[in-house]
């Protein structure tokens, strides 16, 4: 997954593009890549589907960066962990109603994941899960919690595949491409990797946040280790990511793969 990230991270969106196509060229992965107009802009989204037959399980990784960043962490790590998504379906011949997405313009307004739903149909998306930022931690954090709830009843996840010391849970998702299905009321969930460190700041900015209380100073002041990795942080580099916790994230995602009953 490391080299894929170095193949691919770039400052240049289009040459982005080309390097996540060439990887899946080459692995004789079969893409669709949409060039249609959301708003004021257009987006490329890249799909990979595996059954047309029922409603999608989407599983999704914005590809897009945000200008002057190499978005290594955020978010090509997502990337590659998909790619290996795929290649494990492939290889398995899981027979699921699972759509790979690697969405374009997460960054800016006019998301491919708006775009997405809109084409697709939201009445034919039965749930969606959420890649991104993955590099660089211990700790995954998997929201939000009522949404989790929904995935338990859909049977796409159950408690025994988030009983890990490495996993937590939290109320509120930092906001990313499942914010476009949530918009929509469509149940989703967001995976992301953090320092553990980081873990108890920002279960405290939610629960603050959720209060309608103001957050306090000091807590405005404590800087996030994981921030510094994404939108142009001082660690925004390749050297930082690492391949540890984007194994983690493989695995919780092919586990939650396994135990999706085709529906």
């Amino acid at each position: 997954m490391l080299n894929n990230v170095k193949f691919i991270a770039n400052k240049d969106i289009n040459k982005r593009r080309y390097s996540l196509l060439q990887i899946l060229d080459n692995n004789n992965i079969e893409y669709t890549l949409t060039n249609r107009k959301i708003g004021e802009n257009y987006v490329k989204n890249i799909i990979v589907n595996f059954n047309n037959n029922g409603k999608k399980i989407v599983i999704g990784a914005h590809y897009d960066n945000l200008e002057g960043s190499i978005g290594a962490n955020d978010n090509i790590t997502g990337v590659a962990i998909l790619i290996e998504v795929i290649k494990y379906i492939k290889e398995k011949h899981i027979d699921k109603n699972i759509e790979i997405v690697f969405f374009d313009r997460e960054e800016y307004a006019d998301r491919g994941s708006e775009q997405y739903i809109k084409e697709i149909g939201k009445e034919n998306i039965q749930a969606m899960i959420n890649v991104d930022t993955c590099g660089f931690g211990d700790t995954i954090i998997v929201g939000t919690e009522n949404n989790i709830q929904k995935m338990y009843d859909l049977k796409i996840l159950n408690e025994n595949i988030l009983d890990k010391d490495y996993i937590q849970t939290i109320k509120i998702n930092p906001g990313s491409d499942d914010r476009s299905f949530e918009d929509e009321n469509i149940p989703n969930i967001h995976i992301q990797v953090v320092p553990k460190e980081d873990l108890e700041i920002i279960k405290q900015i939610i629960d603050y946040t959720i209060k309608g209380d103001d957050i306090p100073q000091h807590i405005k002041d404590t800087k996030l280790k994981f921030m510094d990795t994404i939108h142009n942080g001082k660690y925004d580099t390749l050297d930082i990511v690492e391949e540890k916790p984007m194994k983690l994230v493989l695995n919780l995602i092919l586990d939650i793969i396994e135990n999706i009953k085709k529906i």
